[in-house]
């Protein structure tokens, strides 16, 4: 994997430790931005260590050839042993900040945290209301333990504080995107679909419930019938493939037009191909899928599930939708289809807002502020010693 860096600071963030407990390693948005935390960590000369509840997933090649071994910390299943176990990890490096960066992980990055004397972070990286409702009766211990929480969306700001949360206990830190290494990819990767001028409307996902595919296919299916010549393409794979491939069976008879790509490691030339990203969801925190549509200058067709009403601009970037209206999602589709000046005016304006708002460059110094203003508010004089020098 290849980063470009900014030159570290001369402040202390050279001797600030960070400890970073990963739920898992998959091929998801929490864990890309996982590494990109890491590695904006380092830039700025912060000592960053991975610890992960499990090994043998996507990101862990990739972390370690970019110098991040992560440190295998799931030989458990209980969660006191694993807490034990990590604390036990954490005895030898001594961090200043131990940080979760998924909301089922934040228990043993608070507990171990506690006992290693750092600064224990959870974090929520979806809605607030999904996390919870995801991990049933552990949800709300989930919310409540860690004394600190990094949320990546206002919308998990806004429920957590809705149910009795603490304003400042919970912290804003947005998603963001590695552009010089997103364009190289999505410039050199090879992709299988022959060049076309017909339009292709792409939806990249997991295809789980809250995804709600049966919206894209639906829609697609209704655009079809005023622009004939349209392509979709799903990318992603999960436990709802085989009942959205029914679905669109159904509704496009067999239609090619229509394709289940599977899940992929090319998902920047995969976009470089469409004209459009179309995203249904009925939960997001901050959705990555449209981070990178909008890097790759694609209008975006979305519902507005988590901060996608703050980060696509309606009528400016892309369009939103009401998240049960087809109806209108096709419409959205169709306009686009039909516009190549449309979509070219969203697309760049996309790739405007991401440049100015959501880059990878200011993370490290966005990430390092985030955590002295909250050793400050918990009085935690060890981590401030390094994080105010």
């Amino acid at each position: 994997m290849q980063t470009t860096f900014t030159k570290p600071s001369d402040r202390a963030a050279a001797t600030v430790r960070v400890a970073m407990v990963a739920g898992s390693l998959t091929q998801g948005g929490a864990e890309k931005q996982l590494v990109y935390m890491a590695q904006a960590l380092r830039a700025i000369g912060a000592d960053v260590r991975i610890y992960s509840l499990t090994r043998g997933e996507f990101y862990e090649a990739a972390l370690r050839d970019d110098g991040f071994a992560p440190i295998w910390v799931g030989r458990h299943r209980h969660p006191i042993a694993r807490v034990l176990v990590m604390a036990r990890a954490f005895r030898h490096y001594q961090p200043h900040i131990v940080q979760s960066t998924h909301f089922f992980a934040n228990l043993y990055a608070a507990l171990a945290g506690r006992l290693a004397g750092a600064l224990p972070i959870g974090s929520i990286r979806n809605d607030g209301a999904f996390d919870i409702d995801a991990n049933g009766r552990w949800g709300p211990w989930l919310l409540r333990v860690p004394p600190l929480l990094i949320a990546n969306s206002a919308a998990a700001q806004r429920h957590a504080e809705s149910i009795g949360t603490p304003r400042d206990k919970i912290h804003l830190v947005a998603n963001v995107i590695n552009l010089a290494e997103f364009d190289q990819r999505r410039d050199t990767e090879e992709t299988s679909r022959a060049d076309t001028t017909e339009p292709l409307a792409i939806a990249v996902c997991r295809l789980v419930p809250m995804k709600r595919l049966d919206r894209f296919i639906r829609a697609f299916a209704i655009a079809r019938r005023q622009v004939p010549e349209l392509r979709g393409l799903i990318v992603g794979d999960g436990p709802e493939r085989a009942s959205l491939e029914a679905l669109a069976q159904s509704l496009n008879g067999g239609n090619a037009r229509l394709t289940f790509a599977g899940r992929s490691d090319h998902v920047p030339g995969l976009l470089r191909r469409a004209q459009m990203l179309v995203h249904t969801s009925d939960h997001e925190g901050f959705p990555n899928a449209v981070l990178e549509a909008m890097s790759a200058r694609l209008p975006v067709v979305a519902t507005p599930a988590g901060d996608v009403n703050r980060v696509v601009v309606h009528g400016e970037t892309g369009y939103v939708v009401p998240f049960d209206d087809v109806e209108a999602i096709a419409a959205r589709m169709v306009e686009l289809a039909t516009s190549t000046t449309l979509r070219e005016r969203m697309g760049a304006a996309g790739r405007a807002r991401v440049e100015q708002s959501y880059s990878f460059g200011s993370l490290g110094e966005r990430l390092l502020s985030t955590y002295r203003s909250m050793a400050e508010s918990r009085g935690d004089y060890r981590a401030l010693t390094v994080l105010r020098a």
